[in-house]
């Protein structure tokens, strides 16, 4: 599976081009406020906590004009780094950013990251189709935490087929913790 940070160039260039085309030209995007260019000074900070900090609040102030820089960070080679700039690229660009986000989710390799985009579609699921297979399927994950994340968010969602797989998924699972909390999005359907 490749990872962004080091899939070969044409995938980096395509993953890049694809987020361009959801930001638009950044000449036709106003310049970002006092807020934002402060929290974008903390992408540059060498602590982890500063970065999160700042990726926390791009992602709270939501202003397109920050999403360049932003998008940068999707490819870094900090998995933290990553989580964080693609809940902060997919809150600011919304619905648009959707097939970059599925196909980073695709690709990505470390769980924490595709656990990210995955709260990071949440939202998005209501206006994208092309979502909830991607939600359901991320259910039976390996990984258990990345499992529990895509429970928690199916049993949230109102849709025939969310229901069913929440159901059938409880059924099925074998992991005491994932069983947990199919148990508690079961009641939650019922």
């Amino acid at each position: 599976m490749l990872r962004p940070y080091n899939a070969p160039m044409h995938t980096r260039v395509l993953l890049i081009a694809a987020l361009f085309w959801i930001a638009g030209p950044a000449a036709a995007a106003p310049a970002p406020s006092p807020k934002a260019a402060e929290a974008l000074e903390l992408l540059k900070s060498h602590d982890e906590y500063q970065r999160s900090l700042g990726f926390l609040r791009l992602e709270a102030l939501r202003e397109a004009a920050t999403l360049p820089v932003i998008q940068t960070y999707t490819t870094h080679k900090d998995e933290e780094t990553r989580a964080y700039a693609w809940r902060a690229v997919a809150a600011i660009a919304g619905a648009p950013a959707v097939p970059a986000l599925l196909e980073a989710y695709r690709t990505e390799k470390y769980a924490k990251v595709r656990r990210a985009i995955l709260l990071g579609l949440e939202p998005l699921q209501a206006s994208s189709p092309e979502v909830l297979p991607v939600l359901i399927a991320a259910m039976r994950h390996a990984d258990q935490a990345l499992c529990m994340t895509a429970v928690d968010i199916v049993s949230r969602i109102d849709h025939p087929d969310a229901r069913a797989a929440v159901l059938e998924r409880a059924k099925k699972e074998g992991r005491r913790d994932v069983r947990r909390v199919l148990k508690a999005a079961a009641a939650r359907l019922q």
